[in-house]
């Protein structure tokens, strides 16, 4: 019964996982990437609901402040490329939303989730985990 149980206890344990759910049509990985709060580029990012764009991902990373603070990381990082992948230029960043400058589409900064036109992908925007640890944002898969 002890092994059973322990078998049990395993396999729910195994099942369980902190990835993000990824669009369908982003299959790409990165390696880690680590900005400080105190690099000037990232000043924008000092108050709710502003922005950064950094290199990196597909098209680009944009940083978002959610404002949303306590014991959660106020901030996400969504790929600037468009999820329909008909465009080669970075989306338009018009905080609190992404636009897609050859169909139009609209993304919400706060999930990535489509605020406008179509999405041919499961998911919408590229989203990337951010930790933050004192003043740096770790982004990653």
């Amino acid at each position: 019964m002890k092994k059973l149980s322990l078998l049990l206890l395993l396999t729910i344990l195994s099942n369980c996982s902190s990835t993000p759910s990824i669009n369908s049509c982003f299959r790409n990985t990165i390696a880690p990437i680590t900005v400080f709060l105190n690099n000037p580029q990232l000043n924008g990012l000092l108050t709710p609901n502003g922005t950064a764009a950094i290199s990196g991902g597909i098209n680009g990373i944009v940083l978002f402040n959610k404002g949303t603070g306590g014991s959660f990381s106020p901030y996400i990082a969504i790929d600037r490329q468009c999820p329909n992948k008909d465009c080669t230029t970075p989306m338009t960043i018009n905080s609190p939303v992404l636009e897609c400058s050859c169909d139009g589409s609209k993304y919400s900064m706060l999930n990535g989730s489509l605020i406008k036109g179509t999405n041919n992908c499961e998911g919408g925007a590229r989203i990337y985990t951010v930790t933050q640890n004192g003043s740096s944002l770790q982004i990653s898969n």
